[in-house]
């Protein structure tokens, strides 16, 4: 069987009731993380602008966006995984990849459709994720670094979860895988703008139209991941591992295995060892703009576009080592109001901004399992203060407990005055699997 056919018969196969339970709870973990972000992102100027133009399609009143609006399914994915990424703050796999803002926003809309169970929401989320993971390993060697894998993977995770969420067989999984693929891209070079957003949101996008369009009959390539032309050899260079998408499917979840990192700082994941590590020199040794004379960045991934010195905006900031590692030296936390211009061009950032420098470390892995960080800052009276970071607060290595993921969602929610509802949706997303339709879920992103 092709691969296309084993990831099919693994979407047409896996039904609601028969996950393990540790994927359930890390299901469960990850959607509720995600339903955070998709709340707190919903008040960013990105997704403000999409939920207009979407708004102004007009259409069915299917699904439930942020702010209580009904719009078509697609459009409501759309609209919800735009603000479920815009803040960078989403939970990541390994390797790297947005998985909850493709998948999430497209299994929700349908199962809010359909009438869905939350046991539904769960599955679809866990097939989604795993589709999406199995093809991000598979062409983790050979993946062009130009596109950014919420695009590439994303539309391939989304569909999974929608076909899982319709129930469509093998067959017409296929066809959906088919249809999607063709609907893969995304760049890197937009990263810092409000285009990156788009990337996710448009593959949760597709997923929903791409599993409905292959319910009513439309065709494509069944075979198209490894197909002449297909897939693979657009996107992987033809080389793509194979056995990474089929070995163990059914049986080895990537929600488990290797699991998920949860992000601390809404930051792009290599910010977070640097951020971590001169958060804690900030707390360790009190130290404030006024002190600091130099600052020396070893970071995990030294990479020309990660390298920004003087970022055009707060949100430029999320993909700039020098902001990153400035704001948490002079700001108590590092929190979704850090990425605002207001803080960008703060007298204390500006202060310190010119003092950072960037310096590749050779023996610092590139593994992000392995990975580490270091900052060192030299203070006007004469110290040298120095911080390794080997595994944030939420990495795979340093998991995150109950209580400090809580404490996310409710940095969350209270970030757009929503902090009333952070124990109704905690309460609701703990017991997921046992909730017989969405109700209670969706009008909690009223």
């Amino acid at each position: 069987m092709t691969p296309t056919g084993r990831l099919a018969g693994f979407v047409a196969e896996t039904s609601p009731g028969e996950l393990p339970a540790e994927v359930v709870a890390a299901a469960k973990v990850a959607i509720l993380d995600g339903l955070a972000n998709i709340v707190a992102g919903a008040g960013q100027p990105v997704a403000q602008r999409v939920a207009c133009w979407a708004t102004a399609q007009g259409g069915t009143t299917e699904s439930t966006v942020v702010g209580g609006r009904q719009l078509p399914s697609a459009l409501a994915a759309f609209v919800n995984g735009v603000a479920g990424h815009c803040l960078d703050y989403e939970v990541q796999g390994y390797p790297s990849a947005h998985g909850t803002s493709s998948i999430l926003p497209a299994a929700l809309a349908l199962a809010e459709r359909t009438g869905a169970s939350g046991a539904a929401l769960v599955t679809a989320y866990a097939v989604g994720w795993d589709v999406q993971q199995r093809l991000r390993t598979a062409g983790e060697r050979t993946a062009s670094r130009s596109f950014h894998p919420p695009g590439v993977v994303g539309p391939l995770g989304a569909v999974a979860a929608a076909a899982s969420v319709l129930g469509l067989d093998a067959v017409a999984a296929a066809t959906a895988f088919g249809l999607a693929a063709s609907r893969a891209g995304g760049l890197f070079a937009n990263n810092g703008t409000m285009a990156k957003a788009l990337h996710p949101g448009g593959a949760a996008r597709a997923g929903v139209e791409c599993a409905d369009l292959a319910a009513l009959g439309v065709t494509s390539n069944t075979e198209i991941l490894d197909a002449h032309r297909g897939f693979a050899d657009a996107l992987f260079a033809g080389e793509a591992d194979w056995d990474a998408v089929t070995d163990g499917i059914g049986k080895r979840f990537h929600l488990v295995d290797p699991g998920f990192s949860i992000k601390p700082y809404p930051a792009e994941i290599y910010m977070q060892w640097p951020i971590d590590a001169a958060a804690t020199l900030r707390a360790r040794h009190r130290l404030s703009a006024e002190d600091i004379a130099a600052v020396v960045v070893e970071p995990p991934l030294y990479r020309a576009d990660l390298s920004r010195p003087a970022p055009a905006t707060g949100l430029d900031g999320k993909f700039s080592y020098e902001y990153c590692v400035t704001a948490a030296l002079v700001q108590d936390r590092v929190g979704i109001g850090t990425f605002a211009d207001a803080v960008r061009f703060s007298p204390a950032v500006e202060q310190t901004l010119p003092k950072v420098v960037l310096r590749e470390n050779p023996d610092i892995p590139k593994d992000k399992l392995d990975t580490w960080a270091r900052v060192t800052v030299h203070t006007h009276d004469g110290r040298e203060l120095r911080e390794t970071c080997h595994s944030f607060p939420g990495s795979v290595a340093r998991p995150m407990d109950r209580d400090a993921r809580i404490l996310k969602v409710a940095d969350c929610l209270a970030s757009v005055g929503a902090e009333d509802r952070v124990t109704r949706l905690v309460d609701v997303v703990e017991r997921l699997e046992e909730v017989e339709d969405l109700t209670e879920l969706t009008a909690l992103l009223g």
